[in-house]
């Protein structure tokens, strides 16, 4: 290694200087003024035995010199220098930015505290003009996170055929499809519709798909395979729905094994993928890749109300395609599953709806209408002591529902939150 030091009144003086000596691959090691005087320091490879000595214009030999623990050293605070200034200079260049946008810096950054990713809370922001007021600007960016989720009509349910829930283990599949039955049942009755599982792993899964059905007065199948789901299917009446249950899945192994890929084109299958929101954003977008191989063709997010930080969920949901269909925010059956309602989910991430709203018993759309059965009469509100009266087929039992009075229940409007827009 050849280092020298030069002495001169200018920068320029100084690498014109270390050109003609060392040549053009020098490096400069340090510069500080010293009485009034540049000193600089540069080095370059010293020439090897076999080569003669490089003139200043000379290229630098490609033979690897020794390693110098100081000149190793030297380099490394050289290149976490470089990181640093970079890191400094684009602070800095935020920093001239939010001085020039004060509204959008503000509501940038209190973006990002309810966990919305930063590139994705400087797009949204992107519309924000500087002379709104603040609350304004805040109506206008709530809108457009709102209008940004995609959602899904469940036109399977109007029409029947065989829907299917997939999703990582825990998601939440067996409880939304109980939830979906007990729809069906309340607009066509028991007979519209069958469950099924080809969960054979998990034996609960069954069990309480079975306590369910025994109560509700619907089939409950356990099939071997997928091949038994098409002759199932096949002999089905014209409208009649299935819901099928699967187990839960690790994002590899549904990506290397996808469910239906070889009965998809055989019946009149759709699969919803379930997803929690509990998962990290790096783990949603793994489940999100690894199940497209199911041809998801809609999204029910459930676990709302344990969620930490929505806004890292709605993050992930607006990077995607699929559209959301349904939503549930707590383990009640009725209250706490709702429609895909936007507005609501803006709303809670943003923290704006901390506080559960409460349920409505009106029922708003035909899409909960019986067609069928007799107009509705609303039950005149009883103590929470009662007991409800025994019936011949099963006896009560405080935190079990009889098969009569879940026929009663089912026959009651859903009640749906405030927020839910059916």
């Amino acid at each position: 290694m050849n280092v020298r030091r030069y002495q001169a009144r200018s920068m320029q003086d100084a690498m014109r200087q270390v050109r003609e000596q060392q040549g053009p691959d020098a490096v400069i090691l340090s510069s500080r003024r010293v009485d009034g005087m540049l000193e600089v320091v540069a080095a370059t490879e010293a020439p090897t035995e076999s080569t003669p000595p490089a003139r200043p214009s000379s290229v630098r030999s490609a033979r690897p010199v020794a390693a110098d623990p100081d000149l190793a050293a030297m380099r490394r605070e050289l290149r976490d220098l470089r990181s640093m200034l970079a890191q400094q200079q684009a602070l800095s260049e935020r920093d001239q930015w939010a001085v020039r946008h004060p509204l959008a810096a503000e509501i940038s950054e209190r973006l990002v505290e309810c966990g919305f990713e930063d590139t994705l809370a400087r797009s949204l922001i992107g519309a924000i003009q500087e002379d709104m007021a603040s609350d304004d600007a805040w109506n206008r960016l709530r809108a457009r996170l709102s209008a940004s989720i995609a959602t899904v009509q469940p036109g399977v349910l109007e029409r029947g055929g065989v829907l299917a829930l997939v999703g990582p283990t825990g998601a939440g599949k067996t409880t939304t499809l109980s939830r979906l039955a007990l729809h069906r049942i309340r607009r066509l009755g028991p007979d519209s519709v069958t469950l099924v599982t080809l969960d054979r792993q998990r034996i609960g899964a069954y069990k309480q798909l079975q306590a369910f059905g025994q109560m509700a007065g619907v089939p409950v199948m356990l099939l071997e395979n997928e091949r038994d789901l098409v002759s199932l299917a096949k002999r089905a009446a014209s409208g009649h729905l299935i819901l099928v249950d699967t187990e839960g899945r690790a994002a590899r192994d549904a990506a290397e094994h996808p469910l239906f890929a070889q009965v998809r084109h055989l019946i009149d299958l759709e699969t919803w993928l379930v997803i929690p929101a509990t998962h990290q954003a790096g783990v949603l977008r793994q489940v999100l890749q690894a199940f497209q191989r199911c041809e998801p063709s809609a999204l029910v997010l459930t676990k709302i109300d344990e969620s930490e930080r929505l806004g890292e969920i709605l993050s992930v949901l607006l990077e995607q395609h699929l559209g959301l269909v349904f939503q549930s925010d707590g383990q009640r059956i009725e209250e706490d599953f709702h429609k895909a309602d936007t507005a609501h989910l803006t709303g809670l991430a943003l923290g704006e709806s901390s506080v559960r709203l409460q349920p409505r018993v009106e029922v708003e759309n035909s899409w909960f209408a019986s067609r069928e059965q007799a107009p509705l009469v609303r039950p005149e509100p009883s103590p929470r002591t009662a007991t409800p009266t025994p019936t011949p087929r099963m006896a009560p039992a405080p935190s079990v529902m009889t098969r009569d009075s879940l026929v009663l229940e089912s026959v009651i409007p859903f009640r749906k939150s405030a927020h839910a827009a059916y």
